[in-house]
């Protein structure tokens, strides 16, 4: 492969890296929210103990899954995108040497 072509795929991947890692910034605030709404909603539920704020407790429980799924998944997108960074720059400095 061509030194040009690694660059530019070297750019594209920096490019997604500093957009997952943006996303990522933003659900984990998000996730910190959930944390807080399915903490107050727990305790809520445990001091009036009614179906209404059991439910409320449940749905803020489900959100905080999602949210920590979704950050998972960013994660690992985020460890794909350096692994392949690391390999495009294997391959520049194999150029060199």
């Amino acid at each position: 492969m061509s030194i040009k072509t690694v660059e530019r795929q070297l750019r594209r991947n920096s490019q997604q890296i500093a957009h997952t890692q943006a996303e990522l910034g933003v659900i984990e605030e998000q996730l910190e929210h959930f944390k807080d709404e399915a903490e107050t909603a727990r305790i809520h539920a445990l001091v009036s103990e009614t179906p209404i704020s059991e439910r409320t407790h449940q749905r803020a429980a489900r959100h905080l899954i999602a949210i920590d799924k979704q950050r998972e998944q960013l994660v690992a997108r985020l460890m794909q995108l350096e692994g392949h960074q690391n390999s495009l720059l294997d391959q520049i400095g194999r150029e060199f040497n």
